[in-house]
């Protein structure tokens, strides 16, 4: 019995081994899995750290390279793209771009439309130029002039007040029209007497400087005008567009023409300029160089201000219409289409008719009204004969009044 039980012992010798060395086996088994666990866990720590630093890198190429190119950009094409024309001093050095070309009188002063450069009266001041002289500008801040700015005059405060820059507000009529009677007038002398030709913005100030200095002006082409009471029409459908959308837009493409944005956009053909309707009718350089004011954030920064202060516009104007009316000895002829533009709303288009039409009934009654067949918003550049046939008309005109008037002289 005794020699039978050790011999069972020394059967399983290897089975307690086996039970003592089991623990050891889950510990390393463990310690395996665990290191495993860690090496896949480090892995994905510098997998999501390297997602973030790439994503860094690219909001930090984003934020600095665009810029950067749009700047050098700009810096090069500012000289390549200038147009034609002469910077004026305009007072405390302010220089305002203006144009001039033709041979005749009356002098043609063209005035564009809100927010745009005159590169607008393209296709327009060369035709009217073989009859007579003309003249494009653009205003403060807008295109290649300088913005305005506060001149803060040293002295006392008569001598202050004697500076018309600290009197008006920026971007607003009253400031538009002595910033245009110092250039034409002042600045560069052009030969009186004047053709006022304005579309939108632009036949507003032609309208308000025709009152303030009647004797320089013998007649005013409005076309499309914008009317002091387009925020009044349709329970004010237009004011809320005006700066519940147009202006957020502009600041929109402004902010992003500052970070380089807009450049790319219109590369990729995302974005487009004002006259890219026509584009096949300008001249290359004029094609580039609107592309190029849609990247420059100062001229889209006076864009935004032209729009931003439209109110404190038409209260100016308002206010000159009661103190004075347009003098009888002025012609006044007003241009619009029969067409609603495309590309606003229907009640926009109904609502600027209907300002363009109490304009005419309201304010000048007796004015010559000119409906262009297929014309639009978009007439001054798409339909360009039609705006300069009646300007010639009333330059024979007046010429030929003027012819009369000298032959009677001598007669008597």
């Amino acid at each position: 019995m005794t020699e039978t039980r050790q011999r069972k012992k020394e059967k399983n010798p290897t089975s307690e081994n086996g039970n003592d060395q089991l623990p050891s086996e889950k510990q390393e088994n463990k310690k395996k899995l665990s290191s495993r666990l860690l090496k896949i866990k480090e892995a994905q720590s510098k997998g999501v750290f390297g997602h973030f630093l790439t994503l860094c890198k690219f909001l930090i190429f984003l934020a600095v390279i665009p810029p950067f190119l749009n700047y050098a950009a700009l810096q090069r094409e500012s000289e390549a793209l200038k147009p034609d024309g002469e910077l004026y001093d305009i007072g405390w050095g302010q220089k305002l771009l203006l144009s001039c070309q033709g041979k005749g009188s009356p002098t043609v002063v063209l005035d564009a439309p809100t927010g745009m450069s005159s590169d607008a009266w393209a296709l327009v001041a060369p035709k009217i130029a073989k009859y007579t002289r003309v003249c494009i500008y653009d205003r403060a801040g807008i295109g290649f002039s300088d913005r305005p700015f506060y001149n803060s005059t040293e002295g006392n405060g008569s001598e202050k007040k004697s500076n018309y820059r600290n009197r008006w507000t920026p971007f607003t009529a009253e400031r538009m029209v002595e910033d245009l009677h110092q250039l034409i007038s002042r600045s560069s002398d052009q030969p009186k007497p004047f053709l006022l030709v304005g579309a939108e913005l632009g036949a507003l100030v032609a309208q308000f400087y025709a009152r303030m200095f009647e004797s320089e002006v013998m007649g005013l082409v409005l076309i499309n005008p914008l009317s002091e009471d387009v925020f009044q029409q349709d329970n004010g459908v237009w004011i809320h567009s005006w700066f519940g959308h147009m202006v957020p837009s502009f600041q929109t493409i402004q902010l992003g023409a500052a970070i380089g944005i807009t450049r790319l956009a219109i590369m990729m053909g995302y974005l487009q300029h004002p006259m890219s309707r026509v584009v096949d009718l300008l001249d290359d350089n004029i094609d580039k160089r609107q592309k190029y004011l849609m990247c420059y954030p100062k001229h889209l920064s006076s864009v935004v201000d032209e729009h931003h202060f439209m109110n404190e516009t038409f209260s100016q104007f308002r206010t000159a219409k009661t103190i004075k009316s347009i003098a009888r000895n002025i012609s006044v002829t007003v241009i619009t289409g029969n067409y609603y533009d495309e590309q606003m709303p229907g009640p926009l288009n109904k609502a600027w008719a209907k300002s363009e039409q109490n304009l005419i009934t309201n304010t000048y009654p007796h004015s010559h009204h000119i409906v262009v067949n297929g014309g639009d918003r978009h007439l001054l550049y798409e339909k360009s004969d039609a705006v300069v046939e009646p300007i010639r008309k009333i330059v024979k005109q007046w010429r030929s009044k003027q012819n009369a008037n000298i032959d009677n002289a001598k007669s008597s």
